[in-house]
């Protein structure tokens, strides 16, 4: 398993994996104190290193939130990671599928896929939870449903394009952990 269970567990029981696309540190606090105010269940999230500053915020973040599991996100090469590893985040998300991270099997790290030959490539690498990524762009839930059958050991974290009006398609389909999703609003709409 590339997932620790503890994760896996939570990342069940939460159904949604809340994304901080980092901004900037205020905006930040304010949209993760809001969640967590909303919803006191919320025990795990993912903070994307999209800006200059985004490592910096998801640390200070981590500082305001000693007892969330934190994982930082947008890992786009297996450098970037070298670069952050070091700095007791809980697990690091991909957009794609980086070979050289996989080569490596770095613990508690997801990577990204959206084809079935990427599926197949992890599959075959032990990779058991994997981040679909553009879930609405790459066929959505009716593409999970489609392999289901076939790749019986990938479970899957839809992320891009899930909101409140599709995201009970996606939960409900048995290869599917949680899905990923930026819409603070939204997600607080599901917990409520």
């Amino acid at each position: 398993m590339n997932l620790d269970l503890e994760i896996v567990n939570k990342l069940k029981e939460q159904k949604i994996l809340p994304i901080i696309n980092s901004v900037n540190f205020k905006e930040d606090l304010l949209k993760l104190t809001s969640l967590l105010d909303a919803n006191k269940k919320i025990k795990i999230i993912e903070i994307t290193l999209r800006e200059s500053h985004s490592l910096e915020n998801a640390i200070e973040l981590k500082k305001h939130f000693p007892s969330l599991i934190i994982g930082l996100g947008s890992i786009i090469n297996k450098k970037q990671y070298e670069e952050v590893k070091n700095y007791d985040f809980s697990f690091f998300v991909s957009p794609a599928t980086i070979y050289e991270m996989i080569d490596s099997k770095i613990k508690n790290y997801i990577p990204g896929a959206e084809t079935i030959s990427e599926f197949n490539y992890l599959d075959n690498n032990e990779i058991n939870i994997v981040k679909f990524f553009p879930a609405t762009l790459s066929g959505g839930n009716l593409k999970l449903k489609s392999i289901e059958n076939i790749y019986k050991n990938l479970t899957f974290i839809p992320t891009g394009g899930i909101n409140k009006s599709n995201i009970n398609s996606y939960i409900n389909l048995k290869n599917v952990l949680c899905v990923g999703m930026s819409n603070i609003p939204d997600i607080i709409d599901f917990f409520n």
